[in-house]
C-alpha cells in the first residue's frame, strides 16, 4: 500500500474500497504547488498534533502542509451502514473552551494554520453546551473558537434567549445543510461582545416601526455595533440605525 509523507509523518492512503463503509473517492489529492491537499486513509491512524493525539480517517491540508481538517470517521452511509453505526464507533475527546472541559465525539476538527483548533463539528445525534459571554448555549452543530479559545461563533438550539441592552434576543436559524460548525449565525468578537445573530422570533422595533423575519427560510440577521444596530433580511433589506438618535428595542 502507498505511503504519503507529510510533516506529521507518513500515512497509508486507501487502496481498497471493498469494505462496505469505504467511500469511493480519490485517496490522495494535491494542491497546485505540489503539496498534499487530502489523504483518505486505508485504516484509522493516530495523528499527533500540538492540540493532542487524534484518530483520523480523512485528512485535509493547507498549501503550506499544515493540517486543515481532520475527520476521525469518514465512512459511506448506505442501507448496510447507517450514521448510527458510524457514530457508535466514533472516538471521544476532551476539549477545553473558556476554561470549560467538554467531552465530545467530533465529526470534524478544523484547525488554524497555526495548528490550533478553530472549530469542532459534532455528530447530528449529539449536542454540546458551551459557556459563552451570554451564558450557556446548547448547539447541535458544534462551535467555533478563536486561537485564544474564546467563542467565535455558535448555532444555538431552539429556545435559546440572550439578554442584551436592547431587550431579549432569541437567536435561532434553520440550516438545511449543516456541514461544519464555523461561520455559524451567532457570532462574538475576540473580546466577548455579541456582534450578530440570526433570528426567526426576535422583532426589532425602531422609532415605532417593527422589522421581523420573513419566514423560516428568511431569518432576520441583527448586527450589533458600537452605538449602532443593523438588520438584514428578506427583500434585500439592509439597514443600520444610530442608537444615539434612534430608539431601538427587541420585542
Amino acid at each position: 500500500m502507498d505511503k504519503v509523507k507529510t510533516k506529521y509523518g507518513s500515512f497509508t492512503c486507501c487502496s481498497d474500497a471493498s469494505d462496505l463503509r469505504k467511500k469511493y473517492r480519490c485517496p490522495v489529492e494535491y494542491h497546485l504547488n505540489g503539496e498534499v491537499k487530502s489523504i483518505y486513509l486505508q485504516d484509522e491512524e493516530e495523528v499527533s498534533l500540538p492540540e493532542g493525539r487524534f484518530q483520523a480517517e480523512l485528512l485535509t491540508f493547507y498549501e503550506d502542509g499544515s493540517i486543515k481538517r481532520l475527520f476521525p470517521r469518514y465512512g459511506q452511509l448506505s442501507s448496510y451502514w447507517s450514521v448510527e453505526d458510524e457514530i457508535e464507533e466514533a472516538p471521544e475527546y476532551v476539549f477545553t473552551v473558556n476554561g470549560q472541559d467538554l467531552k465530545i465525539r467530533p465529526q470534524c476538527l478544523y484547525f488554524y494554520p497555526s495548528g490550533k483548533i478553530r472549530s469542532v463539528t459534532i455528530w447530528p445525534t449529539d449536542s454540546v453546551t458551551v459557556n459563552t459571554p451570554k451564558g450557556p448555549v446548547t448547539s447541535k452543530l458544534g462551535f467555533e473558537i478563536y486561537e485564544n479559545r474564546a467563542i467565535r461563533s455558535i448555532e444555538p438550539s431552539f429556545g435559546t434567549v440572550f439578554d442584551t441592552e436592547y431587550g431579549k434576543a432569541k437567536p435561532f436559524m434553520i440550516r438545511k445543510h449543516m456541514l461544519h460548525a464555523e461561520d455559524a449565525s451567532t457570532r462574538f468578537d475576540n473580546t466577548g461582545n455579541l456582534t450578530s445573530f440570526a433570528t426567526l422570533h426576535t422583532k426589532v422595533e425602531v422609532n415605532g416601526r417593527i422589522y421581523k423575519a420573513g419566514d423560516y427560510r428568511s431569518p432576520l440577521i441583527i448586527y450589533l455595533g458600537e452605538n449602532s444596530v443593523g438588520i438584514s433580511g428578506a427583500n434585500d433589506m439592509n439597514i443600520w440605525f444610530d442608537t444615539t438618535h434612534d430608539e431601538v428595542r427587541f420585542c
